[in-house]
C-alpha cells in the first residue's frame, strides 16, 4: 500500500521554483499602488490615441468631401467649403473641435481644400491639431 503524500512535497518535486507568499503583504500592496496609475495612464492614453486617429480621418474625410464639390463642374470654392462643413457637423460633431476649412484654386485647374482643428482631449495640455488637405482636378467643358 502507497502512502499519500503531502500536497506541498508533491508540488515541489514537480515545480521546484516555489514563490514564498509568506510576509509579503506590504510589498504587493506597494506594487499595486504603483502599478495601478501606470495602467490607468497607459490607458488614457490608448483613448487618446484613438481620438486623435478619429479625428484625422473624419479631416481627410471632410478634405476630400469638400475637394470633391469644388472641382465639380459649375461648382465654386465656397461650394467646397460648405460641403466640408457640412460633412463634419453630420459625420462627427465633437470630434473635430473648431475645425475651419480654407479652399483655394492652384495652377493648372485643380481645387484645393484645407481642413484643420483639433481633435478631443482627455489629457487637458495635449493640443492635438489636426489638418488635412485633399486636391482633385476642376471638371470643366472643353470644346474642341
Amino acid at each position: 500500500m502507497t502512502r499519500a503524500v503531502p500536497p506541498d512535497r508533491w508540488l515541489s518535486r514537480i515545480w521546484p521554483l516555489r514563490v514564498e507568499r509568506r510576509g509579503r503583504g506590504e510589498e504587493g500592496f506597494a506594487e499595486f499602488v504603483v502599478c495601478l496609475p501606470v495602467f490607468f495612464l497607459l490607458v488614457i492614453c490608448g483613448i487618446q490615441f484613438a481620438l486623435w486617429s478619429h479625428a484625422s480621418h473624419l479631416a481627410r474625410a471632410a478634405a476630400e468631401q469638400g475637394s470633391q464639390v469644388a472641382s465639380a463642374y459649375g461648382s465654386s470654392q465656397s461650394a467646397g467649403s460648405q460641403a466640408a462643413y457640412q460633412f463634419i457637423n453630420t459625420t462627427g460633431p465633437g470630434t473635430l473641435t473648431g475645425p475651419q476649412v480654407a479652399s483655394t484654386t492652384l495652377s493648372g485647374g485643380v481645387a484645393q481644400v484645407t481642413v484643420t482643428g483639433r481633435a478631443q482631449a482627455l489629457i487637458p495640455w495635449f493640443d492635438l491639431t489636426v489638418s488635412a488637405t485633399s486636391d482633385a482636378p476642376i471638371q470643366e467643358y472643353r470644346p474642341n
